[in-house]
């Protein structure tokens, strides 16, 4: 039976890391398309 809160403590965390991902990863594309809508407008005057 010690399996069993070992299991839902090594589930959290692996559910905490992929919510770190998805967020890390929001935030790289945001700041991606801000970079670029920073860039379009010099380049195409």
């Amino acid at each position: 039976m010690e399996i069993i809160p070992t299991l839902l403590k090594y589930t959290f965390v692996v559910a905490v890391v992929v919510e770190a991902v998805l967020i890390g990863r929001a935030i790289f594309n945001l700041a991606r398309e801000k970079a670029r809508a920073a860039t379009s407008p010099a380049t195409e005057e």
